[in-house]
């Protein structure tokens, strides 16, 4: 089925536009449609900005981004929108021969990766020497913090970049003798451990002042939530950020701007339960019960709420936190059209286990995942969590999600519901595509469908 069919299907007909002919741009823009804007996407192709398989001649999300990509390689404005100032440099701009991007192989990428490694952005547990979404995260990342324009790619500005300050931090930051590390014991490794305590890494019982597995982890995982190389080992700049956060979190504040809300491990009472209570809904906690005790457990589910929310990850619950979570903040609102839209441009996309961007392909959760986030809706990255998160539904409406058992007896494969009876899904066999509910296959195993908005 044609992209253009969920649109239709869906009665969003008035989500297309005919793009006038190749000789202007005059404003070509999300969700227009047409030859041209095929045309446009191999363009941006060939310059490494459009990273989808295939043009597909629908102007969606990821459109949207490439031609972000490439304004601001091009020091225009980054509307997303392709006037003619941004046309006339697309046609101009020459292809990205010399750039490391999405797709790219060998030697080179894997020098790219070890520095990356080094200077803490690229956390893959091994070097591949492939670029894939990884990689292009953390090239977003180094770029983000070193005032480049975040395009993803390796470009010469931003490899020469990266040499020098890897170069940089080797020279400045040279692996310290008075380093903790496993084996080292005494007061300082105590400190350490106390700090650890108090920001709800380091969980063990008792302060021993002994520098074991259990430290490194709780190390490694401060570092890697505070972008500092994980190696889990206390050199002089983590020893100093652990203990600055430290006093950021025990220093009372100022009268007048004390928060109201301030729960870490340790803590009980009303408050927990009701923290516990919102955490167990949205699928971060999994403990069978609410205890009103809030303890490692419930310190986890925090921390990957806060950072699926774009917050700091502390994994205590302060005043941002909470109102974020209870909803006293302003959710965001799903746009169900755009939704649909940017469905119908991955059609086709590779299922790939684990997968959740378009660059490498989609597992079923992972494709729900990534299209909400396009819309700056966060809901929880797996079938068995959306499943315990979701509000149940009668009948679905667009936006819907709809659960199958395949595999077991509990929900273990999902689609978003996009009208007339079909749903859009990223299938083992298939990849992304659409079905019908009352295809027999489907009708066997449906289990019912929910609300995550």
């Amino acid at each position: 089925m044609k992209p253009s069919h969920i649109i239709f299907t869906a009665a969003m007909a008035s989500a297309f536009f005919l793009a006038p002919d190749d000789s202007q741009a005059a404003e070509w823009k999300k969700g227009m449609s047409s030859p041209e804007i095929k045309q446009l996407q191999q363009r941006l192709k060939e310059k490494g900005f459009f990273t989808y398989p295939q043009a597909t001649g629908y102007f969606g999300a990821i459109t949207e981004e490439a031609v972000k990509a490439f304004q601001r390689a091009m020091n225009l404005p980054a509307t997303g929108i392709v006037d003619d100032a941004t046309y006339a440099k697309l046609k101009s701009a020459p292809a990205a021969n010399d750039t490391l991007a999405v797709g790219s192989r060998g030697a080179a990428v894997s020098d790219l990766q070890r520095r990356l490694k080094q200077l803490g952005y690229f956390r893959y547990p091994q070097i591949t020497g492939y670029y894939g979404a990884v990689t292009a995260d953390a090239v977003k990342q180094f770029q983000r913090a070193n005032g480049l324009p975040e395009t993803g790619r390796a470009d010469r500005t931003t490899l020469e970049r990266l040499e020098r300050a890897a170069s940089q931090q080797a020279d400045a930051v040279s692996p310290s003798s008075a380093a903790l590390k496993i084996g080292s014991r005494g007061s300082q490794v105590s400190q350490l451990q106390t700090n650890l305590k108090l920001l709800g890494y380091f969980t063990y019982p008792t302060i021993t002042g002994y520098y074991g597995t259990i430290t490194a982890d709780a190390v490694r995982r401060f570092q890697k939530d505070n972008g500092l190389p994980a190696t889990g080992s206390a050199d002089e700049v983590t020893f100093t950020r652990i203990a600055d956060a430290t006093k950021k979190k025990t220093t009372p504040p100022a009268e007048g701007n004390r928060p109201a809300i301030h729960l870490t491990i340790g803590a009980r009472g009303e408050e927990v339960e009701r923290v516990q209570a919102k955490l167990k809904q949205l699928g971060y906690f999994t403990y069978p019960m609410i205890t009103g005790y809030y303890g490692t457990i419930t310190a986890d589910a925090v921390r990957r709420f806060q950072k699926d929310a774009k917050l700091q990850v502390t994994g205590v619950v302060d005043s941002t936190t909470y109102e974020r979570l209870i909803g006293q903040a302003p959710a965001a609102k799903l746009d169900v059209i755009e939704l649909v839209a940017d469905a119908a441009e991955l059609l086709g996309a590779p299922y790939v286990w684990g997968g959740d961007a378009p660059e490498e392909g989609f597992d079923c959760s992972g494709f729900i995942f990534y299209l909400f986030q396009q819309q700056g809706v966060t809901v929880p990255r797996t079938v068995a969590l959306m499943w315990n998160a979701g509000t149940a539904v009668s009948a679905p409406e667009v936006g819907d999600i709809v659960f199958f058992a395949t595999t077991t007896n509990g929900p273990s494969h999902a689609g978003i519901y996009i009208g007339n009876g079909q749903f859009v899904h990223s299938g083992a066999s298939t990849g992304v595509t659409i079905s019908r509910l009352d295809q027999s296959y489907w009708k066997q195993r449906y289990l019912g469908a929910k609300r995550l908005f």
